[in-house]
């Protein structure tokens, strides 16, 4: 199984009619059409959401992911802010020092499952797999998830004498802004790391830069280790030690000198953990991050989220610095494949790419000239970025074909598509437009995120997330207001109302194409914890940035002016479909990302667990039955 994460089927299909994607065309073509069908996503089409499902063979109902964030309990605390917390994963620094990872989905993977049962099995990458599923009989790598050493899902680190005090108390979303005071040629800086067990402190770097050491370039010396860079130039991975009393942790991270003269400014990636002695597993068993460093010859990105979106989208880095990282990172991706592939000791292989959903992300805007961001010139250089990393993907497939035998199952999978995002709802400011949210002191707006502003008293509904809306509902929220028997009539208003909303500056144009409800879209074990309403957007719209933490801006809209220009979080499932390819007919007409887990237990023949919500693939085992 290899999953490419966000493949887009209008993009596949474009790209293979052109002749540019050979490989994928050849798997489409075979047995007539059989072996390409689109692929069905979770509601909400977004990544932790729908992986998640892949993982568990169950609907988000059951698995309880609906989205990158969640609600923490007592949502609308008087006075304070909303609390809330990521959705996937729990990663904490106890006061003894130890660090404690748990995965908070409900539900057993279907890799741990077969692995069990005598099943070989190895995963790599897959998103949403930290930490890694304990197996008899196999080996994982986790992905997507996998947090930095500051206990976030990557934060970079920005070092410049340009860096001002503001930009040090608010620095960008994903990053962390560090003033260098430069004297007599010296300068020296704190890099900051995980938390102080039993503080509010963090575990502190020394660093130091010497400016004119080689020759235009700069010496830059942390943790023993002495740099020599070029403007331009990344170092390779440096080994890293931070230290708090009995407390020692590992990591490793990589540098870049962005400008040396006017200004003297640095880019550290986020501290991964160490795959030799990591401050918490995130591979199983524990030493599998460390063989895949020594067959590599070199240390890999672990932090889960490895394509530093970003850096880039704060523009502090440039597209071609963004570009060239991906590039490193995927050829060490592709390497770890190859080489488990070429063993002998595997009969279930997951591999996972997140470079084809990050380039979308990030590069969007310069394949849509009405895009806010769209740039020319930066279009001439880099707007084939997306059909770039397809053709990566299709050489890459064709590399795993040649290691393949004749009886060999190939599947191909991308858990949701892509849409253009141009413009951006304010939904909480709707709400409050048509009287269901209610500002303190009568106030319009709130530049403060986590609805820290919201008169809880008077207010009925309110958005978190990139795509809900909870009520404030009484018995349920702790300052509700809203009753069960009103509940139901204040659902189909707002229904109603983000239905018939247009945007009145760009030709009336739809904003939401469909608002589910939760209780209709959301049903199992889970479904107390989802949203009362998921809305999917019509294209060239998504939920604003500031909706996502529970801002309130005094406009409705907000142009996108930000590099993250393409998205499918909050967009319509039924226009949002993945991809899946296969060297074997596919019997399946519509199959849905859930068919994933039986599939691979048909494939094997084991029985199939009844609570999973997909069917099989293949209508009978195609492996020997394992013992």
């Amino acid at each position: 199984m290899l999953g490419f994460d966000g493949v887009d089927p209008r993009w596949l299909t474009q790209w293979v009619h052109a002749g540019k994607l050979p490989t994928l065309q050849k798997l489409m073509e075979a047995d007539s059409g059989k072996g390409y069908r689109l692929l069905g996503s979770t509601n909400p089409p977004q990544s932790p959401v729908a992986w998640t499902s892949f993982a568990t063979g169950t609907a988000p109902g059951d698995h309880g992911i609906f989205d990158f964030i969640a609600r923490g309990s007592n949502p609308a605390p008087s006075g304070g802010p909303i609390q809330l917390r990521v959705a996937t994963t729990s990663f904490e620094v106890q006061p003894s020092g130890a660090a404690v990872a748990r995965n908070l989905r409900s539900g057993v993977p279907f890799w741990q499952t077969l692995g069990n049962a005598g099943v070989r099995v190895v995963a790599l990458n897959v998103p949403y797999s930290f930490p890694p599923d304990p197996m008899r009989d196999g080996r994982m790598l986790s992905g997507l998830g996998v947090p930095d050493l500051r206990e976030t899902n990557s934060t970079f680190t920005y070092v410049g004498t340009d860096v001002t005090d503001e930009q040090q108390q608010h620095p960008p979303g994903g990053g962390a802004m560090t003033k260098l005071v430069i004297k007599a040629g010296v300068g020296h800086f704190e890099l900051e790391g995980p938390s102080v067990p039993g503080s509010a402190d963090r575990m502190k770097l020394p660093a130091t830069v010497k400016l004119g050491t080689p020759a235009g370039g700069v010496t830059v010396t942390l943790a023993g280790t002495t740099l020599a860079l070029l403007p331009q130039q990344w170092s390779d991975f440096v080994e890293v030690e931070l230290v708090h009393e009995s407390t020692r942790v590992k990591g490793i991270l990589k540098v870049l000198v962005l400008e040396l003269g006017k200004q003297t400014r640095l880019f550290i990636t986020p501290i991964g953990f160490h795959p030799r002695d990591p401050y918490a597993p995130f591979s199983y068993p524990r030493a599998f991050s460390a063989q895949l460093a020594d067959e590599l010859g070199h240390f890999y990105k672990t932090v889960g989220w490895d394509h530093d979106t970003s850096a880039l989208n704060a523009e502090l880095i440039d597209e071609a610095t963004f570009l060239a990282d991906m590039d490193a990172v995927e050829k060490d991706r592709r390497q770890m494949l190859l080489t488990r592939l070429a063993k002998p000791d595997w009969d279930l292989l997951i591999w996972v790419s997140t470079a084809t959903d990050r380039v979308a992300h990030m590069f969007y805007r310069l394949m849509d000239k009405q895009h806010p961001r769209y740039d020319a010139a930066l279009a001439k250089k880099y707007g084939d970025a997306v059909l770039h990393e397809y053709q990566r993907m299709d050489a890459t497939v064709a590399q795993v074909l040649t290691k393949l035998g004749a009886e060999d199952t190939l599947l191909i999978l991308s858990d949701h598509g892509f849409h253009n995002y141009r413009r951006g709802l304010h939904v909480n400011q709707w709400l409050m437009q048509h009287g269901l949210l209610a500002l303190q002191a009568g106030a319009r707006s709130s530049s403060r995120e986590l609805l820290v502003d919201v008169d809880w008293t008077k207010t009925k509904a309110y958005a978190v997330g990139t795509g809900q809306i909870y009520l404030n509902l009484a018995g349920r929220e702790r300052d509700g207001i809203v009753s069960r028997a009103d509940a139901p009539r204040l659902l189909q208003q707002i229904h109603d109302g983000l239905l018939a909303l247009r945007d009145t500056e760009r030709a009336a144009a739809q904003v939401v194409r469909q608002v589910y409800s939760g209780a209709q879209i959301f049903t199992g074990m889970r479904a107390a914890d989802a949203p009362d309403l998921q809305l999917a957007f019509a294209e060239n719209y998504r939920t604003s940035w500031q909706t996502i933490l529970g801002g309130i801006p005094g406009a409705l809209f907000a142009d996108n002016d930000k590099k993250w220009s393409g998205d499918h979080a909050a967009s319509d499932v039924s226009e949002t479909s993945g991809i899946l390819l296969s060297n074997r007919p596919i019997m399946r007409q519509a199959p849905s990302i859930v068919d994933l887990a039986p599939t691979a237990h048909v494939y094997f023949g084991q029985s199939v667990p009844t609570h999973y919500a997909g069917k099989s693939l293949f209508s009978a085992p195609l492996a020997a039955p394992t013992p």
